[in-house]
């Protein structure tokens, strides 16, 4: 049984006027901000779930979805 746990930090992003921020760099570079969860591209993004480690992925989640969330 292993017992080392391997823990990922991660940053959730709730401030509307840095999701917007966000959402204008995706944009700019090709990209959607949509809900990485359900996919719905028509529900408004509520927060971004940022990995620094590795390059600093990101996740969109729509409402729904963060309140789903663990």
């Amino acid at each position: 049984m292993e017992t080392e746990l391997n823990l990922i930090r991660i940053e959730l992003i709730d401030d509307p006027a840095t999701i917007a921020e966000v959402g204008f760099e995706a944009r700019c570079d090709g990209d959607d901000l949509i809900c990485r969860r359900c996919g719905d591209e028509r529900r408004s993004i509520a927060a971004i779930m940022v990995v620094p480690a590795g390059g600093h992925a990101r996740w969109a989640l729509c409402a729904n979805c963060l309140l789903e969330m663990p």
